[in-house]
C-alpha cells in the first residue's frame, strides 16, 4: 500500500500527497514558526527505530505505532489529542487502527471529551491521583471511577474523527475490586477467550466479532462490603495503523502518576512506541522561589524507567510548558526551568524536545494567544481553536522529522 507524504523529498517512494492533512498558517505573528521542529538528541539510538515502524506501516500497511501521551487538563479535555488523533490517522490511507485506552471520565464525575460516551448504572464516584487527600490503587490512567454497590454497570463507546463508531474484537477491561466483584460482559456480547491477570490489573476478552460498544455488569455476591474501582477499557483489533492513548487527570504532575500503584504493570499492556511527556504545569504552578527542578527532572527520570519496562525502544518527545500565568497575577518564570529540564531530559535519555513555550511566543505570549480566541481567560488553558492549533503545530514538526528521517540514504540489506 503506497501511501501519500506531502511535500516530503522520499529517497525511496513515490512522492504523493498527505492525506487529510495541511500544514499550520502562519496568522499570527506572535508565534515563532521557524521554531517548529522537534530537537531530536541521537536518533539512532531510539527515534530511527520508529521511523523505521512507520515507514514499513505507512508504505507497506503492516505493523501497528502505539503512541501514548501523558499530562494534566490539557490532555484530559481532549481536543488536544483528538485532534493529534485525527492528523495521525491522516498519515495513511484506510488504516484506522485501534483506538486504546479509553477512560470514561462523566462516571468519574468529571469532564470528557466529546468523543468519548457511556452510560451506567449504580452510583460511581472519581478519584483522582492529582488530589492529595484522595487515596486509591490507580492504574496506567490515573484516576478511577468507584462503586460499592453490589449491582452495577457500565456501557462504553468511542467515536472516529470522522465521528463514526470504533469497532473493536479485543477489549482490555483496567480495574481493582474488593468484595468479591464479578465482571460480566453483556449479555449481547459474546467472548472467545477471556484472560484473567487479576493479580496485575486487568481483564482481556477475544470477542466473536467486531463490535462498537461494549458494556460490564459487576456483581458483588451477598451483604458483603467491598468496592469495585473502574480504571479504563482498552479497545482493540487486529487492524495495523496508529494508536493513539490519551492519559490526562484535572491537576496532574509528575508525582500524581507516581503514586499509581499499576502504572507500570498495566503500561506493559500498551507497549508504547512514542511517549509524548507533557506534564509539568502543574508542577511549575507555584511561586519561584519553591520551585525544585531537580526533583523535577528526577520524578520524570522515575517515570521513563517504568515506561522502558514496557517497550526499551521507546522514544519520548518531552513537551515544553506552554506559558501561563500564577494566580492570574503575572507570568509563570518557572516556565523556563521548565524549559531546562526537558531540554535535560531530552539528552539524557535520547529523546527529543518539543519546545512548546518558545514557539507560542515566550513567557508573556499567553496574553497574545488569549487576545486572540487562542487561550482561556484563566491564562492557563487553551480554547479549543489553540489546543487544535497546538496539536498542528506539533504534528507539523513530528511530520518534518519523519520526512528528513525517509529523505536520508539508507544502506541496503
Amino acid at each position: 500500500m503506497a501511501i501519500a507524504l506531502s511535500g516530503w523529498a522520499l529517497s525511496k517512494h513515490t512522492s504523493l500527497r498527505l492525506p487529510h492533512f495541511q500544514s499550520p498558517s502562519r496568522d499570527f505573528s506572535f508565534i515563532e514558526y521557524d521554531l517548529n521542529e522537534l530537537d531530536i538528541y541521537k536518533p539512532e539510538e531510539n527515534f530511527n527505530h520508529l521511523f523505521s515502524k512507520m515507514e514499513k506501516l505507512i508504505f507497506e500497511g503492516e505493523g501497528k505505532i502505539s503512541i501514548v501521551h501523558i499530562g494534566g487538563s490539557h490532555v484530559q479535555g481532549g481536543f488536544l489529542t483528538d485532534r493529534m488523533r485525527q492528523n495521525f490517522s491522516g498519515l495513511s490511507y484506510g488504516l484506522r487502527g485501534e483506538r486504546g485506552l479509553v477512560f470514561p471520565y462523566k462516571l468519574a464525575g468529571t469532564n470528557s471529551p466529546s468523543s468519548i460516551k457511556c452510560k451506567w448504572e449504580g452510583s460511581w464516584s472519581g478519584c483522582r491521583n492529582s488530589v492529595s487527600s484522595h487515596q486509591c490503587d490507580w492504574g496506567v490512567s490515573g484516576i478511577s471511577a468507584i462503586t460499592n454497590d453490589s449491582v452495577a454497570s457500565v456501557e462504553l463507546y468511542v467515536q472516529n474523527p470522522d465521528s463514526s463508531l470504533y469497532a473493536s474484537n479485543k477489549v482490555r477491561l483496567y480495574f481493582q475490586s474488593s468484595g468479591n466483584y464479578g465482571v460480566l460482559l453483556d449479555s449481547t456480547i459474546t467472548a472467545t477467550k477471556i484472560d484473567y491477570h487479576t493479580d496485575k490489573g486487568y481483564i482481556e476478552y477475544q470477542l466473536d466479532r467486531h463490535y462498537r460498544s461494549v458494556k460490564f455488569h459487576f456483581r458483588r455476591p451477598g451483604n458483603a462490603a467491598g468496592y469495585f474501582a473502574f480504571q479504563g477499557v482498552y479497545f482493540g483489533n487486529d487492524e495495523p495503523g496508529f494508536i493513539y492513548n490519551p492519559i490526562g487527570v484535572n491537576g496532574a504532575g509528575t508525582y500524581s502518576y507516581l503514586r499509581c500503584g499499576f502504572f507500570g504493570e498495566q503500561m506493559k499492556t500498551i507497549k508504547p512506541d512514542l511517549v509524548l511527556f507533557a506534564i509539568g504545569v502543574n508542577d511549575a504552578n507555584v511561586p519561584e522561589g519553591d520551585f525544585n527542578a531537580s526533583l523535577f527532572e528526577a520524578r520524570y527520570d522515575s517515570l521513563v524507567g517504568i515506561i522502558k519496562q514496557s517497550n526499551p525502544h521507546v522514544s519520548f518527545i518531552f513537551i515544553t510548558n506552554n506559558d501561563t500565568y500564577y494566580n492570574r497575577k503575572y507570568p509563570n518564570k518557572n516556565a523556563i526551568k521548565v524549559q531546562e529540564v526537558m531540554q535535560s531530559l531530552a539528552e539524557k535519555h535520547n529523546g527529543a524536545v518539543y519546545d512548546l513555550f518558545a514557539i507560542m511566543g515566550g513567557l508573556g505570549s499567553i496574553d497574545d494567544w488569549r487576545d486572540n480566541n487562542l487561550a482561556a481567560k484563566d491564562r492557563i488553558h487553551l480554547t479549543k481553536k489553540g489546543y487544535e492549533l497546538q496539536a498542528d503545530l506539533m504534528f507539523d514538526a513530528f511530520r518534518k522529522s519523519f520526512g528528513d528521517y525517509l529523505s536520508e540514504p539508507k544502506i541496503e540489506n
